[in-house]
C-alpha cells in the first residue's frame, strides 16, 4: 500500500510539472494583454503556412493592421485607455476571421493576420471587413469616459505558393509593411494592397509597387 501511495504522489508531482511547463510555453507564445499569439508564435506559423502553400501550389495572404494615431490615445486618455483599445481591437479582429486564420499581436499597436489558402481579391475583402469592424463602433475606455473612435490601416500582401520568390514569408511581411506604410501616407483608415512580386521597402523606389484598393474613406 505504501509503495502505491508513493507512486501516486510521484505521478501527481509529474503531472503538475507537465502542467506548469505547458502553462509556461503558452505564456511565452501569448500576448498577455490581448490573449492573442505573439510574434514568437506568428513567425514560425507563417513559415508553416508558406511551406504548405508551396507544396499544394496554392496562395496565402498576410495582412498587417496598425491602429491609427494610437499615440494620441495614450497621450490624451492614458495608458489604461490605450490597453483597452488594444484589447478591443484584438477581439474584433479575431472575431472577423476564419478558424483557420491567425491573428497575432506583432508588436505595439500592430497586428499580423495570416490567411491560408487565400488569393489577392479575397484577402483584400478580408482586410476591408476588418477595417470596417474596427471603425463601426467607438471603443469604451472605462467608466466616466466617453467611447473613442478608433480606425486601422491595413497592408495586404499575398504569397503565390509554389511560384513564390526567394524572399519567402518574410518577404510577404515586408510587402504588407510597405502597403501599410502607403495606407498611412494616403490618410489612414485605408486598405492598400502590394502586388506580387514585391521588393522590400528599403529597395522600393518612392511611390512604386503599391496598388490602392480604396481611394477615400467610407462610412
Amino acid at each position: 500500500m505504501l509503495r502505491i501511495q508513493k507512486l501516486v504522489r510521484r505521478k501527481g508531482i509529474a503531472d503538475r510539472l507537465r502542467a506548469t511547463m505547458k502553462a509556461g510555453l503558452r505564456a511565452a507564445l501569448t500576448d498577455p494583454l490581448t490573449g492573442l499569439h505573439n510574434r514568437r508564435y506568428a513567425l514560425p506559423h507563417l513559415d508553416r503556412v508558406d511551406e504548405a502553400a508551396r507544396a499544394a501550389n496554392k496562395g496565402y495572404a498576410v495582412l498587417l493592421a496598425d491602429i491609427d494615431d494610437f499615440k494620441q490615445v495614450n497621450d490624451c486618455h492614458g495608458h489604461q485607455a490605450g490597453d483597452a483599445v488594444l484589447a478591443e481591437v484584438a477581439r474584433r479582429l479575431a472575431e472577423n476571421v476564419r478558424a483557420a486564420d491567425l491573428v497575432s499581436r506583432f508588436g505595439g499597436e500592430e497586428f499580423l493576420v495570416t490567411l491560408p489558402d487565400t488569393g489577392p481579391e479575397a484577402a483584400a475583402g478580408v482586410a476591408e471587413r476588418l477595417r470596417r469592424a474596427i471603425r463601426a463602433t467607438p471603443v469604451s475606455i472605462g467608466p466616466g469616459s466617453a467611447p473613442i473612435a478608433v480606425t486601422i490601416s491595413v497592408g495586404v500582401a499575398t504569397g503565390p505558393g509554389a511560384q513564390a520568390g526567394p524572399d519567402g514569408p518574410r518577404g510577404r511581411i515586408d510587402a504588407a509593411d510597405g502597403a501599410l506604410y502607403a495606407a498611412k501616407r494616403a490618410g489612414r483608415d485605408r486598405v492598400e494592397r502590394a502586388p506580387v512580386p514585391f521588393r522590400a521597402q528599403s529597395e522600393r523606389p518612392e511611390g512604386a509597387s503599391i496598388t490602392p484598393i480604396r481611394s477615400s474613406r467610407s462610412a
